[in-house]
């Protein structure tokens, strides 16, 4: 049942964001900014304005979305309008949860949005390590991580049962995403200041503990 729900959604944001990202992306990219900020929020608002740019244009999010979509080199798609709309499927999640529902419907999406915010961090993060040092690409992480870690804690208390493959898949990328948070702790391309202070207890236990040995940003 989760995993044909989980198909049917996937289905419909590919498609919506396939066809949509370039049909309407001037008047979505800006209509969908005022929606998206339900949730948790991505960015810290005393990180330094040179350091965190804007991940709806950032370099890494056109390969990614277009990967994670299966889109062929022929297909256009805005990477700002694509990005907002991937965003505003997340509202569902937030929104239920905000009002303290808890149904089979809005968990299956929260476990769905876990698994896609996961797969998108992941693929920003498989880049040279350099690419971070983009004021965008940095932001794209940024708020790829937090709302990953802000969804799969959500997974923990669903009441749906997740099944063994999808928890490995969620498992997996938390793994491999504290994994990369370490070097990029390290590297300096990644700092506590950069997270809000609603991001997980996995994050800025990494960033207060993890010392920064070089900055692979300076040239």
């Amino acid at each position: 049942m989760v995993r044909q729900a989980l198909t049917l959604i996937l289905a419909f944001v590919g498609g919506f964001l396939a066809v949509g990202a370039w049909i309407w992306a001037p008047q979505i990219s800006s209509a969908v900014s005022n929606l998206v900020s339900v949730g948790p929020p991505s960015l810290s608002l005393f990180a330094d304005a040179n350091r965190v740019g804007r991940p709806e244009v950032a370099p890494v999010i056109r390969g990614c979305i277009a990967k994670m979509l299966e889109l062929g080199p022929d297909q256009k798609v805005e990477p700002s309008a694509a990005y907002s709309m991937f965003k505003a499927g997340s509202m569902q999640a937030n929104v239920a949860t905000m009002l303290g529902k808890s149904d089979r419907e809005s968990e299956t999406l929260t476990i769905f949005m876990a698994a896609k915010w996961g797969e998108l961090a992941n693929c920003i993060y498989a880049q040279d390590d350099r690419e971070l040092c983009d004021p965008d690409n940095r932001a794209a992480a940024i708020e790829a991580t937090t709302k990953f870690f802000a969804y799969a804690k959500q997974t923990e208390a669903a009441k749906v049962a997740i099944p063994g493959s999808d928890a490995r898949v969620i498992e997996g990328f938390a793994d491999r995403l504290l994994l990369m948070l370490k070097n990029h702790r390290r590297y300096g391309t990644l700092v506590a200041a950069d997270f809000s202070s609603f991001a997980s207890p996995e994050i800025m236990r990494i960033m207060r503990e993890e010392k920064q040995t070089r900055d692979i940003c300076k040239r």
